[in-house]
């Protein structure tokens, strides 16, 4: 669904390069006009950034679909051409992966994953008429200003689902979190998720520790305090190899309760890595990824498979990001410039559809955009190394969700 809301020193300069993902092939939606026979005509330069060493995975799932794309003709003979910028998760960095990108002449910015792009660059976008497809939107700017409209929920969104969940469904009466706040935005998107879903069940937390660091070299004294404390349930938002750290720690220190998660561990390493003798929830952000009687899924999984992209939420975010790419491509009549996609893009009256995705994708012309708020629950129950799919399905709209906002600029 897809909302409008009005929204009220010397650093030295770090080269990015423009990485090249080659080799993948998978299947747009979108139907090439050539029939066949390799686009060889002039490029339609695409652009992204991602954060390559937490979201390695959604820019492979891109490339994945437009090499496929290409092979069969591309857009009237006419090849996408895809170059990723490392913003490396720094904000000089990713300021100056901005300028590259933009001096790429890329039309559009297709399946970036990152956890500050959109904090630090949405205001370049808007001044440059270019829209961001993003593949994993991770910092509220994601959601909350008018150039960027990603394809996943978010984590505030899954900070609402799981802990949703995890009173409304699984029965916890006493969840404590432990959070990274990030930077003050971050935060406060996070409280309103917290808020959110205490209006919506009349829970609160019992515990609240929000004094994590991305990357803390021990979670010993964070443990130790959760110990004190009378849960029945814990929330993590930080993403991956952390969740693993945390979990080890406490098992070190004799906790086995279940922790509710977020989609970031949703991946097949996290299950084979996580080895904690409690069961751990998560919200999928489309079709679980483990279910392949699902035609949308299949078709990605075979593409992920057969091109070596690893199976995680991400490479779905990447993979839908290409394909409602290549549907707005094919909607334009005339030139394929900037402002033609970007038109076209914020012209989108009707939404894209896919089997894969819970809820149907629009880009528009609005002030903010929120299109997929819905979530599938899955566990990794204790002692197991795979993802098993509970259901039922979470629509925000349904249960009280309040979209995420930002502070007044």
């Amino acid at each position: 669904m897809h909302k409008s809301h009005k929204l009220m020193g010397t650093i030295a300069l770090v080269a990015i390069g423009a990485l090249t993902f080659a080799g993948c092939s998978g299947g747009g939606e979108g139907a090439p006009s050539d029939g066949g026979n390799p686009a060889t005509g002039e490029p339609i330069v695409v652009a992204a950034l991602s954060g390559l060493t937490f979201f390695p995975e959604a820019p492979q799932a891109v490339q994945a679909v437009f090499d496929d794309y290409n092979a069969a003709g591309g857009l009237d003979g006419r090849p996408i051409e895809y170059n990723v910028f490392d913003d490396k998760t720094d904000p000089a960095a990713s300021a100056t992966a901005a300028q590259d990108a933009l001096s790429s002449d890329a039309v559009a910015l297709v399946g970036g994953s990152s956890l500050l792009d959109c904090a630090v660059n949405h205001t370049t976008w808007e001044e440059n008429d270019i829209v961001s497809i993003q593949g994993t939107g991770v910092d509220p700017y994601c959601f909350a200003t008018p150039n960027i409209a990603p394809t996943n929920t978010g984590p505030f969104f899954d900070t609402f689902a799981t802990l949703y969940y995890g009173s409304e469904e699984l029965g916890y009466e006493n969840i404590c979190a432990v959070i990274v706040p990030d930077e003050a935005a971050s935060k406060a998107a996070y409280e309103q998720a917290f808020d959110a879903w205490s209006e919506a069940t009349g829970n609160e937390l019992a515990y609240l520790d929000a004094s994590l660091v991305r990357g803390q070299a021990s979670y010993a004294g964070n443990v130790s305090n959760l110990k004190s404390q009378d849960c029945d349930a814990i929330f993590m938002n930080e993403v991956g190899d952390a969740v693993i750290g945390l979990l080890g720690e406490a098992s070190n220190q004799g906790i086995s309760l279940p922790f509710l998660v977020l989609t970031s561990c949703y991946s097949d390493q996290f299950a084979a890595s996580a080895a904690y003798g409690g069961d751990i929830y998560l919200p999928a952000e489309w079709a679980p990824y483990g279910d392949t009687s699902i035609d949308g899924v299949e078709e990605w999984a075979q593409t992920m498979d057969a091109h070596g992209v690893p199976k995680t939420s991400f490479a779905q975010g990447g993979y839908l990001a290409a394909q409602y790419f290549i549907d707005i491509l094919e909607s334009i009549d005339g030139d394929i410039t900037r402002e033609s996609f970007t038109a076209a893009a914020k012209g989108m009256t009707e939404p894209i559809d896919s089997p894969m995705a819970q809820a149907p994708y629009i880009f528009g012309d609005a002030d903010f955009h929120q299109p997929n708020n819905t979530a599938y629950p899955v566990v990794l129950r204790a002692g197991t190394s795979e993802w098993e799919s509970l259901g039922p399905l979470l629509v925000g709209d349904d249960l009280g969700w309040q979209y995420t906002t930002v502070p007044a600029s």
